[in-house]
């Protein structure tokens, strides 16, 4: 689960000066030189990328509340999702975009309303749950070696064919304490995984429960040394469970398959720019929306036609 932090505090400063534009008279600083007035600095900003962000979203959270509902216990589920997925870097993670709780509240909830536009105008499919369903790697649990040496990836491989056991690969080749403590394993994982590189979820997904790779999976880890670090992993399925078990969802509940599957599709559609588009221009239209002041025009391209324009 993700959420849009950068931006929003300045977004939120231009749309409080928006929602107070209409007293233009009112002097916000004085010198000797002549007052600054709000309606100079409204003309100054008006036309800044910000301003047009500023005045889209307030159109579009209008709109969304007016036509959907979302409630304070969504909010604080999300927000206790959230919380528990950045741990111990959460008070980081807000200071670092200039956020605070409450303005991270506004946003959740403004993610939800989106969510359930996008829901009403696709829902989910028997058909696309299927698709989703015969795709899907439920939560798997491997153990992995990994090296930066491709020959002595090819070599564990190797050895393993020959008949050593992954446990003792683990502590002949591996340098980390904790990985011979765990002998391996990773925190289980399923097809929806974001946390690990691509290649190693989709190279879990094609083996069986007791086997390994019979080739060395290549990952590229940006490093602050190198921009592009080669690592080649080796791993074994130790335990996968059944794709009809119950899930735990981002807020930490437990749903069955079916609803959990039709989340992450819904998940998938909210990273979908064109999807994205397509539902804000559904509800502007639905909305009656038109842009009065035309220099406001250019942060509405995207969503409205000619006749809303």
């Amino acid at each position: 689960m993700k959420y849009r932090l950068i931006g929003v505090g300045a977004s939120l400063v231009v749309a409080v000066m928006l929602t107070g534009c209409q007293a233009k008279a009112t002097t916000l600083v004085k010198s000797d030189a002549g007052q600054v007035t709000q309606a100079e600095v409204f003309k100054q900003i008006e036309n800044q990328a910000t301003t047009q962000q500023a005045v889209q979203e307030l159109t579009l959270n209008k709109v969304l509340n007016q036509r959907y509902h979302v409630s304070q216990a969504e909010v604080t589920a999300k927000l206790k999702a959230f919380k528990r997925q950045a741990g111990a870097n959460y008070h980081m993670i807000l200071e670092r975009n200039h956020v605070t709780e409450p303005r991270l509240k506004s946003q959740i909830k403004a993610n939800l309303l989106m969510e359930k536009a996008v829901s009403a105008k696709y829902p989910v499919t028997k058909a696309q749950l299927k698709k989703a369903r015969a795709a899907y790697m439920p939560m798997t649990t491997v153990q992995h070696i990994a090296t930066a040496n491709e020959k002595q990836a090819q070599k564990i491989i190797a050895e393993l064919n020959a008949g050593a056991s992954f446990d003792s690969q683990v502590r002949k080749y591996q340098n980390n304490r904790q990985a011979h403590t765990t002998a391996g394993k990773l925190a289980q994982f399923d097809s929806y995984n974001q946390t690990l590189a691509p290649a190693i979820v989709q190279a879990t997904a094609k083996l069986r429960v007791g086997h390994y790779v019979t080739k060395p999976v290549k990952t590229v880890m940006a490093t602050a040394d190198t921009k592009d670090k080669p690592t080649y992993e080796i791993i074994n399925v130790v335990s996968r469970r059944s794709k009809t078990a119950a899930v735990t969802d981002d807020s930490g509940k437990q749903i069955d398959v079916t609803n959990y599957l039709r989340e992450k599709i819904q998940q998938q559609r909210m990273m979908d720019k064109q999807t994205q588009v397509a539902t804000i221009r559904s509800v502007f239209k639905a909305a009656h929306v038109k842009v009065v002041d035309a220099h406001f025009a250019p942060a509405f391209n995207d969503y409205l036609t000619t006749q809303n324009s």
